[in-house]
């Protein structure tokens, strides 16, 4: 490993200079490129003015030598030398038509073909393919021009006048008599040709390479929108494979429900009507021979009466929740509104259960949709649950709020004799909380499922940001509360 000497610091590495087109931002580049435009444009322009002076110069200078003089030619030949100036300007706006007036100025008007040579430039630039007609006659016509325009000058040289003579003779003298050979002027005129023909090629081949790499960017970008668009529609293929499998099992399930447990339930209800039958009719043989003091929930004719409802009941549960099962997924029915509590309320009258209510709700059209639908299934629970564990016993129901103050719901039952007992021997050996909404223990307002129904309702109570309480209130009653934060449907929609 070779050694630093002392007192030297080793050499870091070149770090790439940035460049500085890179560096511009899109108006500095494009003020740039403007810039740059107009002074190729100025330097063009002085090339072809001094080729004109040269040309006409040494052509007057001849004439007043020789006294052969024409005005008019000389003042046609100012014009075109103006006018071809000024097509400088228009170079690639029009190259061939400049390019072919450059060469017949130089053969008719005396003038050099310098503007043909630039233009030629554009012209070998654009060319479709080697087999273009149009640069073939155009160089051709141009070639024919130069050389016309170089041998006239050559002929000056008799009186002392070609620039040509000038620049290979090498005396101080600028009006030496020279001679320039034909050879000369043959390699001046290639050379002068070969200068556009290859500028042409290069810009050319500098216009293929910008081609390639656009056409390379907008390959690179098809292919990942192709990617992109492949991807999301494997996502979409897979989201309806899941969708078809997940249909698949609920019919599946629906079939399992309602070939064991419809059937079941249907026997249920058949034998519950024979029963209901047979007690009547072994009513109204004894005549009234029951004890007078004989309540509704001894009478086995109310029992009866129960057991058929309540096994219709159920079979009306279960098909709802087959037709649930075969709706197509991602079906959803329209969310309950806080209007269609009184649709809930005049259900629970229906079924002869004492109620009690009272609903004042401000603005209930512009509630949100989740607190719309938590506010309905917190009400249809409770005065289910109060039902299922308080049939026929009075049921009191107070849904108010709005805006301002949110929407405050209480549900109070009176819990029946027998589970009130149950509940104090429930709270001798142990004593829940008040608001326990998943035990359900004894009150009478939870479910057989030990308190799920409690639970839901406090689970939606808690996505609207609400408070749930449920639990004996120790006078007898079982009291569901909740309290909602208003939530508006045209906040949500502003994002408010």
């Amino acid at each position: 490993m070779p050694s630093v000497p002392d007192g030297v610091a080793p050499l870091a590495p070149a770090s790439p200079v940035p460049s500085t087109a890179a560096s511009l931002s899109q108006s500095q580049r494009r003020a740039l490129e403007v810039t740059l435009a107009v002074l190729r444009s100025a330097g063009l322009f002085a090339l072809c003015f001094l080729g004109v002076v040269i040309a006409l110069g040494s052509r007057f200078a001849h004439e007043q030598v020789l006294k052969e003089s024409h005005p008019l030619l000389d003042a046609a030949g100012i014009l075109v030398g103006l006018a071809l100036l000024v097509a400088v300007f228009l170079r690639r706006r029009w190259p061939v038509a400049i390019t072919i007036g450059s060469a017949l100025a130089g053969i008719a008007a005396a003038l050099d073909t310098t503007l043909g040579l630039i233009a030629f430039t554009t012209v070998v630039r654009r060319a479709r393919s080697l087999r273009d007609p149009v640069p073939w006659a155009t160089g051709v016509l141009l070639v024919i021009g130069t050389l016309v325009a170089l041998f006239r000058d050559a002929s000056y040289g008799s009186t002392g006048n070609s620039m040509i003579g000038n620049l290979t003779s090498g005396s101080p003298d600028p009006h030496v008599i020279t001679r320039v050979s034909t050879p000369q002027v043959l390699f001046l005129t290639m050379v002068a040709m070969a200068l556009p023909i290859a500028v042409g090629l290069w810009l050319r081949a500098r216009d293929g390479e910008k081609e390639a790499r656009r056409r390379a960017r907008e390959a690179a970008d098809a292919s990942a929108r192709a990617e992109r668009t492949a991807q999301e529609q494997t996502r979409t293929s897979t989201r309806l494979a899941d969708t078809v499998s997940l249909q698949a099992e609920r019919e599946r399930v629906a079939r399992e429900v309602h070939d064991g447990l419809g059937h079941r339930l249907s026997l249920l209800a058949l034998h519950a009507a024979a029963l209901e039958q047979g007690v009547l009719a072994t009513s109204d043989s004894q005549d009234g021979s029951a004890p007078a003091g004989t309540s509704d929930e001894d009478d086995p004719r109310a029992a009866a009466q129960r057991v058929r409802e309540e096994a219709q009941g159920a079979m009306r549960d279960l098909r709802s929740l087959l037709a649930v099962l075969r709706e197509p997924v991602g079906a959803s029915e329209p969310a309950p509104r806080l209007e269609d509590l009184k649709e809930v309320v005049d259900g629970v009258l229906a079924a002869r259960q004492p109620l009690s209510s009272s609903i004042y709700l401000d603005r209930a059209s512009e509630a949100d949709e989740v607190l719309s639908r938590a506010v309905y299934r917190i009400v249809q629970e409770s005065l289910t649950n109060a039902r299922k564990h308080s049939p026929g016993m009075s049921v009191q129901l107070r849904v108010e709020g709005g805006p301002e103050a949110g929407i405050d719901i209480t549900c109070a039952n009176q819990v029946p004799r027998q589970e009130r007992a149950t509940e104090q021997g429930a709270q001798a050996s142990r004593t829940p909380p008040a608001d326990d909404v998943g035990s359900g223990a004894g009150s009478g307002a939870g479910d057989s499922q030990g308190g799920s129904g409690l639970r839901g309702m406090a689970r939606r109570a808690e996505i609207c940001g609400g408070t749930f309480h449920a639990g004996p209130d120790g006078r007898g009653r079982f009291v569901v509360s909740a309290h909602l934060p208003w939530r508006s449907a045209d906040s949500r929609q502003t994002g408010r």
